[in-house]
């Protein structure tokens, strides 16, 4: 039994033996195929993991922004100056179309053309490729499995209709089609000039629907409007609409309708880039306020950018302080009458043309100066001696009360224009570290002193509304598609000085231009015009010893006896001889006036005097046809009102009778004159 038992017992360890190598052999295989596994994903992760995070980035979906239609802007007029066009960049998901959608087929034995007939369709209209060009393009990125494949860029809303109308992508504009076409539309805004160059710096800029300055930059909340949103979802970097409607849709922004008045806003931009040309200028400005309102008329900004080339880049009108020169002397005389220390009869002597202060020399323009005048002629004649001698010899010893007043003036504050980008003016202080021993005389004559063109016309418009100060305003209503939901009102700041005083400065600046030795009757005076105001001439370098560097100007108001418009010409480094305001600046305001009465329509006010043109309230002066070389018709007009635009037209114009309304022209309405010739007009009061 023991013999038999004991070779029992091997036995069964042998097979206990061979039970335990399968086993191990089960579980090496088995770890060998983990192992091999977790081999495997890791290089699959390592070679695959960025394109297949890159890919998970790429299906994000989210609620994206609709960009809002900004509103449009206006002028007075009902030009439109700046609007919002719609612009749409057209893409296509090539893999969405089926293929009995997309391949060219035969069908009854004749040939259907699908993507064919949709490349010939976009070689004819958008050439950019030719139709096997178009084809060679789709079937390349059919075959990459393209989802985001360019089709257009900035196309209009009528091309893209156009587009929509194609074999395949007609499919679009077929909602309950069951069929999809893959097109993928992407809208967006774009802003633009309908009046190109003309006041472009006055009504701002505007990049991907941001503004930033001008009316837009500082009506930004009014014209953009609120936007709305849409789900979307990220292929290639790109965002693409999931469904055809918003999920909350944009509010149109609104309307703007400016003081503006466009064609002012032409003959100004015409008349200052003719003369920035004729003096070779550096820059230049113009603007044109309502006398009764503050409303800005028009606002010319012109700089070089080439030889002979001018465009609007800076708004220099609002924006660019300077020493103002001469114009300034109206602040000084005004004060000094304020101040009760000055009579403009008194007389002054102008030391031969030269004053000395502390070693520094004030001088005229004319050399040897004007002798002994009185004060009125100082002004005048823009004596810098005169006017300097008499506010110094009066203010020396109290040169706070000199400057206190010309702040009560609302000298040195900033004139609330509805315009980014006004900076405050500077007036020099009693005790500032700035302040120094010529800094008043120097002050009286605009020197020191640095004023932006706006701030020196608003000034103007002051003394010619009778000393009512108002802040000038480019903004006259905001709409919601036509109706109105506001009306902007004249905004005033107060009197500047007493009736007494303004009735005194207003006489002199009528007298710098009526008067033969005025600095502007040479090239302001006209009797019809009737034109009050002054010249400037500041010099950059002063006293340095450097080639002289010129800002010359003129700022004023006409007509001066029932004052509408208030006026400032600003013109920077003119070359040439003799420069000075009267000679260069002056004259463009009188052009501007010449060319707005002569060419539009204007309410005409009833005024004083034997020449006025006294229409019955509200009555419209008929407009005059001035095309070149024909007689237009003027019965009916005063003489006062048809001379300029005749004279303008190249009559000679004689007046006989009266001062009333004319009666009869010696040449017939429609006739062809020659330039030079005279014409008689009748005139019965």
């Amino acid at each position: 039994m023991a013999t038999g038992m004991e070779n029992i017992e091997p036995a069964v360890e042998k097979e206990v033996g061979k039970g335990s190598l399968a086993v191990f052999g089960i579980f090496a295989f088995l770890g060998i195929g983990a192992f091999f596994a977790v081999f495997v994903f890791m290089m699959v992760t390592a070679f695959t993991g960025n394109d297949l995070r890159a890919e998970a980035n790429n299906r994000i979906i989210q609620e994206r922004e609709v960009p809002s239609r900004w509103g449009n802007i206006y002028s007075s007029d009902g030009y439109l100056m700046a609007s919002t066009v719609l612009k749409y960049d057209i893409y296509w998901d090539i893999t969405v179309p089926k293929k009995h959608i997309y391949e060219d087929a035969v069908v009854d034995g004749e040939r259907v053309k699908n993507i064919s007939a949709l490349c010939d369709s976009l070689g004819k209209y958008f050439p950019k490729r030719s139709s096997a060009g178009w084809k060679r393009y789709f079937a390349s990125a059919r075959e990459k499995k393209n989802r985001y494949l360019l089709i257009a860029r900035g196309v209009s809303q009528a091309e893209r209709d156009l587009m929509l109308t194609f074999p395949i992508f007609k499919y679009f504009a077929m909602k309950k089609s069951p069929v999809q076409s893959g097109v993928i539309i992407n809208e967006y805004s774009v802003r633009v000039n309908p009046l190109g160059n003309l006041a472009r710096r006055l009504i701002g800029y505007s990049d991907d629907n941001k503004a930033y300055v001008g009316a837009e930059g500082y009506y930004v909340s009014l014209l953009k409007g609120r936007p709305g949103s849409r789900m979307m979802q990220k292929i290639r970097n790109e965002w693409k609409p999931l469904a055809d409607g918003n999920k909350k849709d944009p509010v149109d922004g609104k309307d703007l309708v400016l003081t503006i008045d466009a064609r002012l806003q032409n003959i100004a931009h015409k008349a200052l880039e003719e003369h920035l040309l004729k003096w070779s200028a550096e820059r230049g400005c113009v603007a044109i306020m309502d006398v009764k309102t503050g409303a800005l008329k028009a606002m010319v900004n012109l700089g070089e950018i080439g030889q002979g080339r001018y465009s609007e880049e800076l708004n220099y009108a609002v924006g660019e302080k300077s020493d103002p020169g001469s114009t300034f002397k109206l602040m000084t005389m005004l004060a000094m009458l304020e101040e009760g220390v000055v009579d403009t009869a008194q007389k002054v002597d102008t030391e031969k043309g030269v004053y000395t202060i502390y070693g520094r020399h004030v001088r005229d323009y004319k050399a040897g100066g004007y002798g002994v005048i009185s004060l009125r002629k100082a002004f005048v004649k823009s004596s810098n001696t005169g006017i300097v001698k008499t506010a110094y010899g009066n203010f020396k010893d109290r040169p706070e009360a000199f400057i206190n007043r010309l702040l009560k003036m609302q000298v040195g504050q900033k004139t609330g224009i509805d315009i980014a980008g006004e900076p405050d003016p500077y007036v020099p202080i009693p005790g500032s570290r700035k302040w120094s021993g010529i800094s008043m005389p120097w002050t009286s004559y605009g020197y020191e002193v640095q004023l932006t063109p706006l701030q020196t016309l608003a000034f103007y418009n002051a003394v010619a509304n009778d000393g009512v100060y108002l802040e000038p305003h480019i903004l006259s209503q905001v709409r919601d598609n036509s109706r109105v939901i506001k009306e902007v009102k004249p905004k005033s700041k107060g009197k500047i000085a007493s009736d007494r005083s303004i009735r005194i400065v207003q006489d002199l600046l009528k007298h710098v231009v009526d008067d033969r030795d005025g600095t502007a009757h040479r090239a302001c005076y006209d009797e019809n015009l009737r034109i009050a105001g002054k010249t400037g001439t500041a010099q950059y370098n002063y006293g340095r010893g450097e080639p002289m560097q010129y800002m010359v100007s003129f700022a004023g108001y006409f007509p001066y006896d029932a004052p509408e418009y208030s006026i400032v010409v600003c013109i920077y480094r003119p070359k040439g001889y003799g420069l000075s305001g009267g000679v260069i600046s002056a004259p463009v305001a009188k052009q501007i006036a010449w060319d707005m009465y002569s060419s539009t329509p204007k309410e005409v006010y009833v005024y004083d005097g034997p020449k006025s043109g006294e229409y019955s309230s509200l009555e419209k002066a008929p407009e005059i046809d001035a095309r070149p070389g024909k007689m237009p018709s003027v019965k009916g007009l005063y003489a006062s009102d048809a001379v300029a635009a005749l004279e303008k037209m190249g009559l000679k114009v004689e007046i006989s009778g009266g001062v009333g309304r004319i009666t009869h022209q010696s040449l017939s309405p429609g006739s062809i004159f020659k330039e030079g010739q005279k014409v008689i007009l009748t005139v019965k009061k």
